[in-house]
């Protein structure tokens, strides 16, 4: 496989597992090239171009040399530091032909607010009014545009370029995926309680593995006997986290307890305050899992996979 072919074929399982389904993004794309051709000459030159055939903007082709892929080493989050693994991997033997990060990197950390949207989708599917979805969020996504908007974005890619090292990375995809797994699986088991919720998850290897690393999942609002009533995974995927002022309509639209990865402390006190039960996964392993379920479509395809920055490889593939 080369770079493009592994990149497209994770934006392919984050389109197969979207949460706003493949026929609506598909038509999103075609809207985005319409109102593309549209655009005056001047435009078109500050338009990044890929956004026309990747729907995610926050997942991206770093850097690409060209070259066929046998070895890739994967992280969480890649920097400077495991671009020089890399290139110190290949000092012993084992050359690094990729390094692929799940955490954004250059333009696409600065388009993350652009993937945001897809929160509302998920909220829509559990009852809440999407046009109000569409709306609580929005305060959030323009602080997040912000709140990236500083950053050194190019770091670990200058080091990849200069080290002739292929660098790719996506995020959506990977949290589209591990949202529908985790939403497969209470859609299945149907769990009554906050406790058999933990217990559900705890049962996936990445999240039994957190709990030895003492990350696994908690209990953030509510008890292990509190009843769960209707359950959203939410914070799951869409950029990071909405905010807390979706807690309050997610209690109004009769949501009664939400999975998401991770949750801050001003979130935590609103969902408390709105009665709202909430489960943390997990981040890491959360992300774990969502990579790892395309990671393994490329081992079946022979390539060969090295974790890296906590990433809790778990491999589904017989060996």
């Amino acid at each position: 496989m080369n770079v493009r072919e592994i990149f497209e074929l994770a934006i392919e399982q984050g389109i197969d597992n979207d949460p706003r389904g493949r026929a609506k993004v598909e038509k999103l794309m075609k809207k985005r090239q319409s109102e593309y051709a549209e655009l005056t000459e001047t435009k078109r030159e500050e338009y990044d171009v890929d956004k026309l055939t990747n729907p995610y903007s926050d997942s991206a082709i770093h850097y690409d040399n060209g070259k066929g892929i046998k070895r890739v080493l994967v992280g969480i989050d890649i920097g400077v530091e495991e671009i020089l693994l890399a290139k110190e991997l290949e000092r012993q033997g084992k050359k690094v032909d990729l390094v692929i990060a799940h955490h954004p990197e250059g333009k696409a950390l600065a388009n993350l607010h652009e993937v945001m949207d897809i929160q509302s989708d998920v909220l829509e599917r559990a009852g809440m009014p999407g046009n109000i979805a569409e709306k609580v969020l929005a305060d959030r996504i323009m602080e997040v545009s912000r709140s990236v908007a500083p950053i050194n974005h190019y770091k670990a890619i200058d080091a990849a370029k200069i080290l002739d090292i292929p660098f790719i990375g996506f995020h959506t995809p990977a949290d589209n995926v591990v949202w529908k797994y985790i939403d497969n699986l209470i859609e299945k088991e149907k769990p009554e309680t906050v406790g058999e919720i933990i217990e559900l998850l705890k049962a996936v290897p990445e999240y039994k593995a957190a709990v030895k690393l003492n990350a696994g999942p908690m209990i953030f609002s509510g008890s292990e006997k509190s009843r769960a009533g209707k359950i959203v995974v939410s914070g799951m995927t869409g950029g990071t986290g909405g905010g807390e002022k979706i807690f309050e309509q997610m209690s109004h639209y009769g949501i009664g307890t939400e999975i998401g990865m991770h949750l801050n402390e001003k979130g935590r006190d609103e969902a408390v305050k709105h009665y709202l039960n909430i489960v943390i996964a997990g981040h890491i392993s959360s992300d774990s899992l969502g990579m790892n379920l395309i990671l393994d479509e490329l081992e079946k395809r022979g390539i060969e996979i090295l974790a890296c920055s906590g990433l809790i490889r778990h491999s589904r593939i017989l060996k």
